[in-house]
């Protein structure tokens, strides 16, 4: 078995274009040796096959060599040879720069042809290669940004749960310490009943009084809050789900917004004491686009405890007004808002 002979000079080509030599005499040796379009087609086709890397083999051409030819027999085919070129030298010679002038001008045509279908076939190679890297890169690029934008949303969430469960655990200690000291007043209001029952026996039985004991504090009433209304997780959602409905054509426009308004409130609930966060200038330009023009994004404001100033043209929320909890509900409500794709398009 031998390697099969192929063209060099399409040999060549191929390897400039950046082909394997074993996979140029492949691609040549079965498109047929016969240009080089059929051969790239061939690699492209067959780039993937297992024995693409394996020199193909064809079996060797043997020649059997005769004996000397007699004398005689060679004496008699040169006489003849020399009868026919002495009768027609002329046409023979014609016909020879003839053959000659067409083969050339076939080789010509060959090589112009040939350099022609290299250029085109360079040109749609080139072409396709540049085309699957855009797709690529494009591809890349969009499985980054979704990453990215899964990671920011996931970071606000788990921050947002978080402060919640904070305010919850501190709630919790507070209302506990508070029932510790209604218990420790309705101990000491007993004792004193106790004590002022033993007095008023003692005066009918006409005894003399115990000594007096250490003077009890007198517990005053404190002054009670006036009740205000209390805005519900509902409430919340209800004014979410109206914004989406309302810009459900333009659904970037609308996490936009849930991310302003989520930003708002994680920066009240971390720095309460900073003014600068609990004010907004309702004409600033940006939160003008991205919320104010939103119908919606106002009212979920002044439902998490923001005042509209009319004179000032100002979004302003006391630093008295600040409570944690409805806060926190509220970033939870977002961020779900956020994370739900079909959030208050299925409902009525």
């Amino acid at each position: 078995m031998a390697i099969p002979q192929v063209d060099k000079k399409m040999l060549g080509e191929l390897e400039a274009m950046g082909f394997p030599t074993v996979h140029s005499i492949r691609a040549l040796h079965f498109s047929g040796n016969s240009n080089l379009e059929s051969a790239v087609n061939w690699l492209l086709e067959h780039e993937s096959d297992p024995d693409i890397d394996q020199l193909p083999l064809v079996p060797r051409e043997i020649t059997i060599e005769c004996g000397d030819t007699s004398n005689e027999v060679r004496n008699d085919v040169q006489g003849m040879r020399d009868a026919v070129q002495e009768h027609k030298p002329e046409e023979r010679t014609e016909t020879r720069r003839h053959n000659e002038t067409s083969q050339l001008e076939r080789e010509q045509n060959a090589d112009e042809q040939e350099e022609e279908d290299r250029k085109r076939i360079l040109a749609l190679y080139k072409q396709k290669r540049d085309e699957e890297g855009r797709a690529r890169g494009r591809i890349r690029s969009q499985l980054q940004e979704d990453q990215r934008e899964r990671i920011r949303a996931a970071k606000d969430l788990i921050e947002a749960k978080r402060t919640l469960e904070e305010n919850q655990r501190k709630r919790m200690m507070e209302s506990r310490i508070a029932d510790q000291e209604e218990e420790k007043r309705a101990r000491e209001r007993i004792r004193q009943r106790i004590a002022d029952d033993r007095a008023e026996r003692r005066r009918r039985l006409g005894l003399p009084q115990e000594n007096p004991g250490p003077s009890i504090a007198i517990i005053t009433p404190t002054k009670v809050k006036p009740v205000e209304h209390v805005v519900t997780s509902e409430q919340l959602r209800d004014c979410l789900r109206t914004l989406k409905k309302n810009h459900k054509d333009d659904n970037a426009r609308v996490t936009r917004a849930y991310k302003i308004l989520l930003k708002i409130i994680a920066n009240i609930v971390k720095n309460p004491a900073e003014e600068r966060f609990r004010r907004i200038r309702l004409s600033n330009p940006i939160f003008k686009d991205m919320v104010g023009n939103l119908q919606g994004g106002i009212e979920f404001l002044e439902l998490c405890g923001f005042h509209r100033l009319s004179a000032s043209g100002y979004l302003v929320m006391p630093r008295d007004r600040i409570d944690m909890a409805l806060l926190n509900s509220a970033g939870v409500e977002i961020a779900s808002a956020m994370e739900n794709p079909y959030f208050g398009l299925l409902s009525k």
